[in-house]
């Protein structure tokens, strides 16, 4: 919905007939109007529809008529938990994931993006990438390429999804590729290349947005976007905290329907209150639980570098001076289908993408797919 600024049409006055005024009769009769009343009748012209003032900018209303979104973490874990079987399986997955979290890496892997193909062929480093659910791939872009598009970006009036830095960088054919590389080493069914999701650069990373019961696994929705994997190009140094282990995304899901039995001070050690014993399930979600199992580590990434994470783990800014551009890759099934293609027309009307969940948002100009340089890019944009 566009919101413009009217402005009132010029008023066309015209005097009422005196046909029935007697030659010397005065113009009015002051004893018979009130002396605010006007000298005479007016006629007003409606406005003219071409005698408007245009607002050099406009507003989007995020209200807009997309196919429905696939439901957050929190209302999918609260209705799999509502019936028998999901209580058994969060039962089952919450024993499991705290004994996965005993041993948490104090790093994360580092690949360089020129041996990323390679390195990842090996089944063990597969292996690594997939229990801690992450991996930093050092020199994607180069660093005066990225702080070129960073410096573009803070050139913007207002925040955007659709600038051309923000375009290029999407399609960037190294981007892409180290993407779509390690989307296919941690989700074996995701065999073709993959699209990408539109996003607005930050200074925080994305929110967790995976739901499902096994791990990388690609929910299938009808309108997606379904991914169980994250990733952000960094645009300038950033530093972020990140979890080192996969199983922090079932943790995060199901966290806050376990409560401890004993509080913390009731041990002499942190080592009993973390137990499993110590912790019970609950029929009501609490709101804003502490991960207490988990033990992120602290990433440093240089502009250029890309940080792939498993979707559902909570990465957060360390210090908030950084920033980022989330290029998550959505594999090609029929719901990434169906939202890229509502994506795409956002991006032709330029208008935000359809998952964006802000009320009013400034409207950019609608790009088409000349704005997309290379192929590879406007094929994850929906363009075949």
């Amino acid at each position: 919905m566009l919101a413009t600024l009217p402005r009132a049409g010029r008023r066309a006055l015209t005097t009422a007939s005196l046909v029935s005024r007697a030659p010397l009769a005065p113009p009015y009769a002051h004893s018979a109007r009130s002396s605010l009343a006007p000298p005479y009748a007016q006629h007003l012209d409606e406005p003219s529809t071409s005698n408007k003032l245009r607002a050099p900018y406009a507003f989007a209303l995020a209200a807009r008529e997309n196919a429905p979104l696939p439901p957050t973490p929190a209302q999918w874990v609260a209705a799999t938990v509502n019936t028998d079987s999901g209580r058994a399986w969060a039962l089952s997955a919450w024993e499991e994931t705290l004994a996965a979290l005993v041993e948490q890496p104090a790093a994360l892997p580092e690949i360089p993006f020129q041996a990323l193909g390679s390195v990842l062929a090996d089944p063990a480093v597969r292996d690594t990438v997939a229990r801690t659910g992450g991996l930093v791939i050092r020199d994607v872009v180069r660093d005066q390429l990225a702080e070129a598009w960073a410096s573009e970006l803070a050139s913007a009036t207002q925040p955007a999804y659709h600038h051309p830095a923000l375009v290029a960088a999407r399609a960037n054919t190294s981007v892409l590729s180290a993407t779509s590389q390690t989307l296919r080493s941690l989700v074996p069914t995701a065999t073709e290349a993959p699209f990408i999701q539109v996003d607005a650069a930050s200074s925080s990373p994305s929110a967790s947005t995976w739901a499902a019961e096994s791990l990388w696994e690609t929910a299938e929705t009808a309108s997606g976007p379904s991914t169980p994997v994250h990733a952000h190009l960094a645009l300038g140094r950033t530093d972020l905290r990140v979890p080192t282990s996969a199983a922090a995304a079932t943790y995060a899901l199901l966290r806050p329907y376990f409560a401890p039995i004993r509080s913390r001070i009731s041990f002499y050690s942190t080592a009993g209150y973390l137990e499993p014993a110590n912790w019970r399930f609950r029929d009501s979600a609490a709101v804003d639980t502490e991960l207490t199992h988990v033990r992120p580590v602290e990433v440093s990434l240089a502009p250029g570098d890309v940080l792939v994470t498993h979707a559902g783990l909570r990465v957060a800014p360390a210090d908030g001076a950084g920033l980022v551009l989330p290029v998550h890759p959505l594999p090609s099934t029929p719901g990434n289908k169906a939202f890229v293609a509502a994506q795409r027309a956002a991006f032709e009307a330029g208008l935000p993408p359809p998952h964006a969940t802000a009320a009013v948002v400034a409207l950019e100009e609608g790009g088409d797919a000349t704005w997309i340089d290379s192929v590879s890019g406007r094929r994850a944009m929906g363009y075949n």
